[in-house]
């Protein structure tokens, strides 16, 4: 039996090709919108992919399964309670399917959607027992995946069955069985407190996950464990997952057209630019979404799902990167690609940037400092004085902004760059702190907590 992980860093997603060499054929679990990774790995260890299992239905990401199907005769696999539209194989709690000698169990495991299950795989080879488990969200390494997603009216029954899952299906595993999460650091549907590991063991988290400790314990103790941490749920997430009920299309691959002034009046202008270079000459209303791991996540926090979108960037393998990362998050209406300036006499809007120094003073002087940082983020340590208004919430809570001159600050100017062109194209001027909270700490200013 061989695996492959793959791991997406900006989504903290991972998926798995699961091989039987000596058969000749590979099962995958949880795979992206994009097949060619999946199948170029197949190829190389000369196997043939002959089934996709769904953990769950999922929010952070277009699932590929489907996708894959229409490519090749491949059978899509969920849990029996998961209620999609697409063909599948609905596998009950307990039943198996054989690939080759790898023998598959499905595990019903929910808490983090009410479908979800995970799968136990065994090489009958060597044995029955089961030696993987591929735990969705029920179990991560560290953590679990979050329980409110799908709402308050269902918050509190997924948290009872993320306990009674973890009790009674999970933690009694054998400490050999190996863990492959879904999800993992960089995921915004678990805490931040999850670890960067991508996988680990039964043993090891029975004893190092304090999820799963508390888990063994009283109800009340892991109801506050399990809500501990958690980043803003971006606001794509409910359209993902109702694409994925349906089972997703192939991603869109026709070549982008390359456009000039004037640019369509109803797309959203995205600059991938560095905070440094989009401050000093933009398109006016243009978004400084900053073109790194985590583009696609902030496109989907900010960025009505289905909005049409032109990409501000010259640089053609970083478009394509980012054409892919919004096809993953199923952002498909991408009318063009222009240049981040204008081609016309138009003056460019600029970002005013200053130094941790000069924010204290203007803070001193009456300036507002608003923290567009997470929760976690702002309860260890912040400017005094700073509102804090995560980035994600910024342009719902606007008129929450007091009057008068802003300053906006992250951990390192990022996001708050990206808050302050969100403000901008709402007609509000805010600088922004060059090297975020970082810079403050490292100018030795003082810190309220």
């Amino acid at each position: 039996m061989l695996i492959e992980q793959f791991f997406d860093a900006g989504l903290g997603h991972g998926s798995y090709l699961v091989a039987d060499p000596d058969e000749g054929v590979a099962l995958l679990i949880d795979p992206d919108r994009h097949p060619e990774p999946y199948l170029a790995a197949a190829e190389k260890l000369g196997v043939l992919i002959s089934h996709s299992f769904e953990t769950h239905v999922h929010n952070d990401y277009v699932a590929g399964s489907t996708v894959l199907a229409a490519m090749r005769p491949i059978s899509v696999v969920t849990g029996g309670a998961a209620q999609v539209s697409y063909p599948r194989i609905a596998l009950a709690d307990g039943e198996t399917i054989d690939v080759g000698a790898l023998r598959v169990r499905a595990l019903a495991t929910p808490g983090h959607t009410p479908e979800h299950v995970s799968y136990l795989v065994a090489d009958l080879r060597r044995s029955d027992d089961p030696q993987l488990l591929f735990s969705g969200g029920a179990l991560l390494v560290g953590h679990i995946a979050r329980v409110d997603l799908l709402g308050p009216e269902l918050e509190e029954q997924l948290a009872h069955q993320a306990y009674e899952t973890l009790r009674e299906r999970i933690l009694g595993l054998p400490d050999y069985v190996a863990v492959f999460p879904t999800h993992g650091g960089g995921s915004a549907c678990t805490s931040s407190s999850v670890a960067s590991s991508r996988w680990t063991t039964l043993g090891f988290e029975r004893r190092h996950n304090d999820v799963a400790r508390a888990a063994m314990q009283d109800y009340a103790g892991f109801r506050s464990a399990i809500g501990e941490g958690l980043p803003v749920a971006p606001a794509y997430y409910p359209h993902v997952r109702a694409l994925n009920h349906r089972g997703a299309a192939p991603a869109p691959t026709r070549a982008l057209a390359r456009l000039r002034d004037p640019l369509p009046g109803d797309a959203v202008l995205i600059d991938p630019r560095p905070p440094h270079v989009f401050a000093a000459g933009h398109r006016h209303g243009a978004l400084n979404v900053v073109g790194n791991d985590s583009f696609a996540v902030r496109i989907g926090a900010v960025v009505p799902f289905g909005a049409p979108l032109v990409v501000l960037s010259s640089d053609g393998d970083q478009i394509e990167s980012l054409r892919a990362q919004l096809a993953t998050v199923g952002y498909d209406d991408v009318r063009g690609v222009a240049d981040p300036v204008p081609d016309s006499d138009e003056d460019p809007s600029r970002t005013h940037v200053v130094d941790a120094r000069t924010a204290k003073r203007l803070a001193d002087e009456g300036a507002h400092l608003i923290d567009v940082r997470e929760a976690s983020e702002f309860a260890l340590g912040h400017a005094p004085g700073a509102i804090h208004v995560p980035y994600e919430e910024l342009e719902r809570r606007v008129d929450e902004l007091p009057r008068g001159d802003i300053v906006v600050y992250c951990a390192s100017g990022v996001r708050s760059s990206l808050a302050a062109s969100l403000l901008e194209r709402r007609g509000i001027a805010a600088a922004n702190l060059r090297g975020g909270f970082n810079a403050w700490v490292g100018a030795d200013l003082p810190i309220q907590r």
